[in-house]
Parts: C-alpha cells; structure tokens; sequence
C-alpha cells in the first residue's frame, strides 16, 4: 500500500489530535452528562479527521473507496453525538434514553454499513476524476442515491440541533446565552461546510472541508471552555442587539427590573458553581465591587469562613455575618437547587435577606426576657419570704390583740386585720402558684376528677358549711393537664362562694365527657361576674380602668392554658358560670403524680 503526503494530511491530523484534547480536557473538568456527550463527539470527529487524513495519504483506489466511505460514517457519528449533547446541554436530558440512542445508533449503522461497502455495490458514490496536479493523487466523486438518503438522516439531526440550541438561546442571558451563541455558530457553520461539501462547492476534496473548518473552532471552544473571563469579554449581547434592537424581549427586561430592585440579594450559579448571574444587591452584600460572573462562588466569597461545613448545598439556609465598611451586618442565606426538565441539577440560586435589624431586635428582646425572668425571681423571693413573714408577725400580733382587748371596738379592729391578713395570705399562696405556672413548660399528666373533685368538694363543705355544693361527675373521666389544675378548680368553687353576699350560697358543679375533650362548669346563684373583669382576662391585659379585683381569675386562665385547655366566662339571670375545656386523657397518659 502506497502512501503520499499531501497539504491537507498535517492540518487533518491537527483537527484529530485538537478533537481528542477537548474530549481529555471536559472529562477531566466535569463529569456531568453533558460533559460526557461532548467528549464522545469529539472523538467521533477526531475519527472523521483521522480517517479523511487517511483517505488522502493512501493510493491504493480500493482502500481509499473503503477510507472514504468510512469518512461519511464518521461524519453521520460525529451528527449524532453532538446532537446529543445539545440536547443534554440544552436541558433535554429526559430525551437522551434508549429510543432516542436506539434510532441514532440503527441510523449511523445502516450510514456506515452503506458506506463502508460501497465498493460492492456503488450505491453512495462513483469515482470520476483523478487529479494529479499539485504532485499528489485526488480523485473526484459522483454521489449517487445511497449518499443523498444518507444527507437526508443526518439533516435531520442537524434540524434537530438547530432548534434546540436556538430555543436555549431564547431563554438563557449572561454567560449561559453567551455559549450558547457559540454552539449555535459553530454548529451551524460546520452544517454549511458540509452542504458546500456534498452539492461540489468544497475547495476541498471529499468530505475533510468540516474538520479543516474545526480547526477553528476547536481552538476557539478550548478557550472558551478554559477561560470565562474570555468568554465574558465576547461582545455577542451588543451584536445582537445591532442585529435587533429587539432581541431582549420584556420576559428579561422584566427579569432585570424585579430582580434588580428587590432587597434580597441574588446569585445564580451553574451546575459547576460558577457565578452566572448576581444583582447589584448581592454584590453591596458580599462588598465587593469586582465583576462576579463568570468566577467560581469559591472565589467570591470565604465559604468555610460563611458556612459551617464550607459547601453551598442544596436545600441548606443559614444565617452568616458579613464585615462591611466597619459594620457587621446578618444575612439569612437560603440555597436552592435549580433543575432541568427531567430533574436534572442545572444550577442553584442563593438568595440573601438582610436579617441585622431583626438579629437586634431578637437580642433586645432577649434581654429584656432576661430582665424580666430576674425580675421574676425577686418578686417571688419576696413574695414567698418577705411578705410572707411580714403578715404572719401582723395576723399573729393582731391574734393577740382580739383575744386580750378590753375594748369591744378594739377587739372588732383586730379581727379585721386577721381577715384581711388572711386574705393577703391567701393572695401569697397564689402567686406562688402563679410563678410555677406562668413562663414554664411543664410535662401534663393525667388527672382522674372523680377523686380529685371529691377531696376538693370535701374542704369546701368542710370550711363553708352554710354552702350548698352540688356536684355531677362521672366515674372513670380522666383529663390531659397540669399538676396545678386542682388550684384551678379549688379557685373557681371558691370564688362561686366568697362573692355571693346571700347567706347561704349555692354551687353547682357539672363534667360532661365527649371523646376527645372534658368540659367542667361551675355555676353559682351569686350576682355574677363584674363586666371589667372579664374583659380584662378576655383581652389578655389590664388597666387602670379594666382590671380584675384579685389574682383568682388570672390563675384559672393561665392553668387552663397551659393544660391545652381553654376557659368561658358567662353571666346569666341566675348568677356567673365557668366554663373549662380540656383535653381528654387517653389510655397511653401516664397518671398524674401529686
């Protein structure tokens, strides 16, 4: 087999080796999908370059008819995978299964079966010419039926590759609808070189006019895939706006307003995490006047000084402080993952919210919590020591004055002040109820009322015999609530007795038991509730006006509550009621402890 040397053989074997250190250099870079489409189509096109090297370089007529028809198989493989990269590119991942690889793969195996044996049977192309100027051998071809059904399949393909560049084009801006220029370029000047090929208007012989064309855009595409500052530098969004005034439509215009005058800030990244997009709200945020599209996040910004684990993750929200100009600013960072049509990741979006004047609100807040709780804790000491104390020295004193006066209006003076220091006693005891209740989050237990209503009904009877008490509860009810729901209930009977003026006050007490709540009322014959007092515990706040009389009532809501309950408060014809709600314990509460 006879070999000869000829002006396209250095520039052929150039494309092929330039084709095979693009495909190297995206796998090293990315191992996504679309990575992986690219390096397969150019090996397909190193193929298609080394093969038209060949077809060139050898004499013999048979090897060179089989090279050739080996050259348009390689031509119709390397249509096919750069199609499917497009489409993988482009967000059409959810294409890229076994049908559409069945109906390329049956495609380029027929072109290459037809091709490869077209020396059987001259069905794709019959030589015509032989050229021997120029001090090498060319011959000339004329294409017959089988190379035009050929075209056919692979402009199809090309179609294909068109519009869903061209459609990616219309919906992409920044680096994204830069690249997606160039492919659109490239694929469409390489679809040109091959038409000028096929119909003899090729300065070229046979079908090696695409990969001489490649050379330049194998150059031009290892650039663009090494450096995005080169690709941001490509002045294609002014171009085309010569080309169309028009050609930003109001969908990106309108995109730029909103996300432009939003407060939040807003960096779009790639599927490799590269900046592509970011507002001027971003970059005031981040500080930082420097041009970030086109750098990779890990350059903008100090991820393990920002985040904990030093990663942006999909679906992760923190909150990071930023040094700025002398001032620490707090900004809640919420990272969300950007998918294709077939729930591929293509990218993330973080957005960043200014969270500096609520950080200080909370730590005011905070500390006026704090504040309050020492303010707790002295009240109740003195409450539960020093007033304590104090009216048991005057109720004693006052004892001993009643008992050893002889004056009757002394006597009667003194027993005053045992009643009211009493009172004030019973007032000392519930608010130390009240500090046990009120800004805890104690366990609820399960409290049986039949026993318990029985031991509180019987103190009462006891201390206020002249009271009637009726009282209807049934057997086996148990309720979901609080260790101090019994000062709740001991309150509300209490306060039924004590307010009604008439001598001889009557209670009722009735517990009616549905399948998931209990509701215990206590009703009396009394002259009901004052109007401000309910609408103090109503609204939740007293005044100077609308405040309630004592802490009795303050203490049957708040128990309530915090037993998951909630309380009524009613005045009829008859006299006040009390209504209280619980939650009914089921078989799994544990039982209450006293």
């Amino acid at each position: 087999m006879r070999l000869q040397h000829t002006p396209y053989t250095v520039p052929l074997i150039a494309s092929a080796l330039l084709a095979l250190v693009s495909a190297y250099y995206v796998r090293r870079q990315s191992d996504r999908l679309s990575a992986s489409m690219y390096a397969w189509a150019m090996v397909a096109m190193a193929l298609w370059a080394g093969s038209s090297a060949a077809a060139l370089s050898v004499v013999d007529p048979l090897t060179t008819r089989v090279l050739v028809g080996s050259v348009l198989a390689f031509a119709a493989l390397t249509t096919a995978t750069w199609c499917l990269f497009c489409l993988s590119y482009s967000g059409y991942e959810r294409w890229l299964s076994w049908p559409l690889f069945t109906a390329f793969g049956v495609a380029v195996a027929s072109i290459t079966a037809l091709t490869v044996s077209n020396p059987l049977h001259d069905l794709v192309f019959v030589e015509r010419t032989v050229d021997r100027t120029g001090g090498w051998v060319g011959v000339g071809h004329e294409w017959a039926i089988g190379l035009w059904l050929s075209v056919l399949v692979v402009y199809v393909i090309h179609a294909l590759t068109h519009a869903v560049l061209f459609k990616k084009f219309r919906r992409s801006r920044n680096l994204y609808r830069t690249f997606t220029v160039i492919l659109l370029l490239a694929s469409i000047t390489i679809w040109l070189a091959n038409i000028l090929s096929v119909i003899g208007y090729s300065p070229l012989p046979h079908m090696m006019f695409v990969p001489i064309v490649f050379l330049f855009w194998g150059v031009f595409g290892l650039v663009v895939l090494a450096s995005r500052r080169f690709v941001r530098s490509l002045p294609i969004d002014r171009f085309l706006e010569l080309l169309d005034p028009r050609s930003d439509d109001v969908v990106p215009l309108a995109r730029d307003f909103v996300v432009e005058e939003m407060d939040s800030g807003v960096v779009i990244l790639d599927a490799t995490d590269y900046v592509v997009d970011v507002n001027t709200t971003a970059k005031e945020m981040l500080d930082t006047q420097t041009r970030l599209i086109g750098r990779p996040i890990y350059d903008v910004v100090d991820l393990d000084e920002f985040f904990e684990d030093g990663l942006v993750n999909d679906g992760s929200r923190q909150q990071i402080w930023v040094q700025s100009d002398g001032e620490r600013n707090c900004y809640d960072v919420n990272v969300s993952p950007i998918t294709g049509g077939d729930d591929s990741l293509v990218g993330r979006a973080i957005v960043m919210n200014d969270i500096t004047s609520q950080k200080g609100r909370e730590q005011r807040l905070r500390n006026r919590e704090g504040e309050l709780q020492t303010l707790k804790q002295v009240l109740s000491r003195i409450i539960r020591h020093n007033i304590r104390n104090d009216v048991n020295v005057v109720q004693g004193n006052a004892e001993w004055i009643a008992a050893n006066a002889d004056s009757d209006d002394v006597v009667t003076r003194a027993e005053q002040i045992v009643e009211t220091a009493e009172d004030l006693a019973t007032t000392s005891r519930k608010t130390r109820i009240v500090d046990r209740v009120v800004g805890t989050d104690a366990d609820l237990v399960d409290v049986d009322l039949e026993p318990l209503l029985e031991d509180t009904l019987a103190d009462f009877r006891a201390e206020y015999p002249e009271a009637t008490i009726r009282a209807e509860v049934p057997s086996g009810v148990s309720v979901r609530g609080s260790v101090y729901l019994s000062a709740a209930f001991e309150n509300a009977i209490e306060n039924a007795i004590v307010h009604d003026p008439g001598p001889e006050p009557t209670v009722d007490i009735e517990v009616r038991a549905d399948d998931d709540t209990v509701t215990l009322t206590v009703s009396d014959d009394g002259p009901g509730i004052p109007e401000q007092e309910m609408q103090a515990i109503e609204t939740g706040e007293e005044t100077e006006l609308i405040h309630a009389s004592g802490i009795g009532l303050w203490l049957i809501d708040w128990i309530v509550r915090n037993s998951g309950g909630t309380v009524s408060w009613s005045n009829t014809d008859s006299g006040a009621a009390v209504r209280m709600e619980l939650q009914r314990a089921t078989e799994s509460d544990e039982p209450a402890k006293y």
